[in-house]
Formats: C-alpha cells, structure tokens, sequence
C-alpha cells in the first residue's frame, strides 16, 4: 500500500470546534462542550460507556502501569546486599535495573502492533500474567543469573502497560479530559517507581532482597485479577473523515494558513466519528459476561509485519519528535540520582542505612504530583480557556502554554543536585533537588504526549509506542553511563551538562508554540508517512 499524508486519515489536523450552540453534535450534558471524537449509536461504544466503568477500567491500566514499575525498581536500593548475597560485582547488580529498563523499552515495538492486530484486552492479561509470572520466577531465584532472567521476562511483560496504557486515554475519554488523564496515567507510573525503591529499602534490609519481588508478586496477582474482571476490550473502530456540514459557521472548508495572535483564520474543524445514521436499536448492548471475551478477532485488512514497521517513520512529525526528547531528557535525571543515590548517601558523611535511602523517593513523590497537577487539570483548564475565547476552537499548542514551568523547575534541580552532592550540603537541600527533577517527569512528559494525541490522534497509539520505546533506551544507556560520567567530571559538572542539554533541547518548544498550526497543517498535508487505513 503506498504511503499517505495524515489529512487522508484527518481533516481536522488536530483543530477542531470544542465548544458551541450546534445541536446536531453530541455535547457534554448540560453545556456547549462539543464530545470530541463524537461517539457512534453503538452501545458498546466505549466512549458511550458510563462514567464509572471507564474509570474503573483506567485504575486496573494504571495499576499496571505503577506495580509494573514497583516491581522493576524494588531491587535499586538493593544492589550492595544482592552482590554479596549472589558472588557478583556492584556493576552486574545494578543490570538488575538497566536490563529491565531497556527490555520494557523494547517490548513496546512488540506489544503494540499485537494490540492493534489482536485487541488490547489479550494483550494486557497475557502481558500482566507475565509480570507475575517473572516476579515469581526473580523471588524464588537461586543465582544471580536466573534472578536476571526472572526480571527481564517480568519486563518483557510490563512494556505494554507504558504506550498501550496511554493508548487507553484516547480509547474512553474524550478531548476535554485527555490531558487531565494522561497526567494521572504518567503519575501512576512515575509513583511506581519512587514506591518500589522507597518500600523495597526497608523491607529487603529487614526481609532480604528476595522478598522485594514476593510483594511484587502478591499485588500483580491483585492486578491481573482486577484485568481479567474489570477490564474490557477497548479497541472500536471509528469512521474517519466525517465533518458535521451543517455547522457552517464553525467548518470551514479550508485550512489555516495565517495566524494573527489567538485568532486561527479558515479552519477546517473535523470529526473523526458521528452519530451513526444506522438506529441504536440494531445494535446489542453486551452482557457483562460477554464483555469478558477476551477475543474481539484480528485486523484482516493488514499484516501483522506492517504493523511492527509502520510506527518507525512517524517519529518524523515534529510533535513525536520533541515529546521523545521531552520524556527521554524528564526521565534522564531521576533514573541517574536513582543509580548513584546508594553511593551517595550510605557513605560518610550522611550514613544512611539501605532503607532509608529510598527516602529520597518521598519529595520526588511530590514532584512528581505538582508535575501531574501541572500537565494534567492545570492545561485541560488552560486548553479550553484559550479555545473559549478563539470561538470555541479548539488548538493543540494551547496545551504548551505552561510547558515553561516544569522546564525551569528541573534545569534547576538538576544543577542543584550536582552542586549539592559536590560540595557534600546538607542532605535536605540533595532531597529537594531531586523533588524538583521529578517535577519534569510528570509534568512535562504528560503536556508533550497530551500534545501528540491531539495533533496526530488516528496515530496516536503508533507514536505513543515510539516514544516509550525510545526514552527507555535513552534511560538504558544513561544508567550504564552514570557513574563513570560522574566519576570523569565530577557531579557539578556532570549534572551541569545535563542541566545545559536538557535546557537547549527544551527550547525546541518554542517553534511548535509560534508556528505550530503552520507546522501541523504542513506536516499533515505535505509528508506523506502514514502507510495504513484506520482501523
């Protein structure tokens, strides 16, 4: 099948009308707020399922996503204690973490064309079941090798809760609550690992290491119970390219091409999904039992190879592109001060014990909420703020408004945290750098990946799955990297230089924010990467 430009798939190219009077579209009760896409007469719909339900199914994903997590990094505070336990050196405990990291990177290329060719709910309890099943394999290990093996094959099952999870926000939720959502879904992730570390310290120092991965165990098994129960399927095919015509005030039939302060001229607003003409009597509400068929059939109309290669040139689009820097530079620093925390803070002059390091998880935990509260309720509130005073249209950049305070918060703990641990400060002014680096991994990640489903929603899952994949490889590569970095340079300057990287690429955000409309409609129009019809 010969390549296609995104407008083929959308029209709307990410703009589209998300408040008015119009009574033809469905709205929000008891508002202008248009439901963006528009959900089907199809009582299955999962955008027509109950509030309730939709929520429910999102906890079960989002605790996957944070046990996931837990599980991966309960062992960090842990590698003094398992290299002596295990006969091996410092460096190949802490592969404990780098290995995980890199494997759930990676089965994301994997995992994602499953789902799409296959449905998400199989590939989240098989994906859940193999996490239990290797942390089980980890807790019973008797050598280092086989407690290697254990947590890799726990991670191979884990990469799916990172794209596909996210996947799920653009699956039951509609526009107006995307960035409020996916906020929530990074925070879950991100908690889980600041819980792993900060739980696992003290119980592995008074339990030993092994029951870091029981408990891990015990709450997966929670888990997939939850998934297997709560958890329907969530793929819905959706009828693109259809435009409400009989809004003629608020569709055009051209596209911007100039834009003058908050006012976006000739916008052509589109819907992804009507109100299907075909009457909800024909359709059959499934039963709960039927909902728990964890087979919803394949997508026969392509092959499972296309769908392994078709994300790769996707990472072309400048928004896929600056949200993999963006949560690969959000990521780089925790994952650092999480590798060299131990080295750090259990020598003179601090001398904290194994469980009390991971006390540095506790400011990163609040960071990490204030980041959330940031790229979460704070743009959704500030994306339809802008769009009610640019006539109820709706656009994308808006989302970036606030992108400048996570980005001054952690430049600024990252430099911090170098010059603290270089001139041995005191061990609060350590922890509050690090709460401020941890800002940066909800709050910025959220606003650029909140960003990238709205300008490329058809894609949306394709670029989630490159942008997991990628910033975990980045992580990988850093974790291997930490401590000869510091050691050649020294903190100030290692973090330094971080700072230095992570502030210039950030600055990337300002083109999207001047020229974003003229930058989608180009990119949509002109680039021709899209090598499928939706499904």
């Amino acid at each position: 099948m010969p390549f296609k430009s995104l407008r083929e798939l959308d029209t709307s190219e990410g703009t589209v009308q998300l408040y008015n009077g119009n009574l033809s579209q469905q709205h929000l009760e008891g508002g202008d707020t248009v439901l963006f896409p528009q959900p089907s007469s199809d009582p299955n719909d999962p955008l027509r399922w109950p509030k309730w339900r939709k929520h429910v199914v999102f906890l079960s994903i989002c605790l996957f996503s944070c046990l996931n997590n837990f599980s991966g990094t309960v062992l960090s505070d842990s590698f003094l204690p398992i290299a002596e336990d295990l006969h091996v050196s410092i460096d190949d405990a802490s592969g404990l973490i780098s290995w995980v990291i890199l494997t759930q990177g990676i089965s994301n290329l994997f995992w994602v064309p499953t789902a799409i060719y296959l449905g998400k709910r199989p590939v989240f309890i098989v994906s859940c079941a193999i996490c239990f099943i290797g942390a089980i394999w980890a807790a019973a290990s008797p050598n280092y090798g086989s407690l290697l093996g254990g947590c890799i094959f726990g991670a191979f099952g884990g990469g799916a809760s990172e794209a596909l999870g996210a996947a799920i926000v653009n699956d039951i939720y509609f526009l107006h609550e995307r960035g409020t959502k996916m906020s929530w879904y990074i925070v879950f992730i991100a908690f889980g690992s600041s819980l792993g570390p900060l739980c696992g310290g003290y119980l592995i120092e008074y339990k030993g290491w092994a029951w870091g991965k029981w408990l891990s165990a015990i709450l997966l098994g929670v888990n997939l119970l939850l998934i297997i129960l709560f958890a329907p399927e969530t793929r819905f095919r959706r009828s693109p390219n259809l435009v409400e015509r009989s809004d003629s005030s608020a569709i055009s039939e051209s596209t911007s091409e100039k834009v003058e302060g908050d006012k976006y001229e000739h916008l052509e607003v589109g819907g992804r999904s009507l109100p299907s003409s075909q009457p909800s009597s024909t359709f059959h509400r499934k039963t709960y039992l039927q909902s728990l068929n964890p087979w919803s059939g394949i997508a026969r109309d392509t092959s499972y190879l296309s769908l392994i290669l078709r994300p790769i040139p996707l990472l072309a689009y400048p928004a896929c592109f600056f949200a993999t820097l963006t949560y690969s530079l959000a990521l780089a620093p925790t994952v650092m001060v999480n590798t060299v925390s131990s080295t750090i803070l259990i020598p003179p002059p601090y001398n904290f014990s194994i469980g009390a390091v991971g006390l540095i998880n506790i400011p990163g935990m609040i960071g990490q909420g204030i980041g959330a509260f940031i790229g979460g309720l704070c743009i959704d509130k500030g994306a339809a703020y802008c769009a009610r005073r640019n006539n109820g249209v709706f656009v994308p950049e808006t989302r970036l408004f606030l992108f400048l305070i996570p980005t001054i918060v952690v430049f600024t703990g990252i430099v911090l945290f170098g010059f603290s641990v270089e001139q041995q400060m005191s061990w609060p002014v350590i922890f509050t750098a690090y709460g401020l680096m941890s800002v940066g991994l909800t709050g910025s990640a959220s606003i650029t990946m909140t960003y990238v489903c709205d300008c490329y929603f058809p894609v949306s899952a394709e670029c989630l799955e490159m942008i997991n994949g990628i910033k975990n490889i980045v992580a990988f590569g850093l974790v291997h990297g930490v401590v000869p970095w510091v050691d050649n340079m020294g903190y100030a300057k290692a973090f330094g230089t971080l700072g230095g990287i992570f502030g210039g690429l950030m600055a990337l955000v300002v083109p999207l924010l001047v020229w974003g409309p003229q930058i989608r409609h180009h990119t949509s129009s002109k680039w021709r990467l899209v090598s499928w019809e939706l499904e």
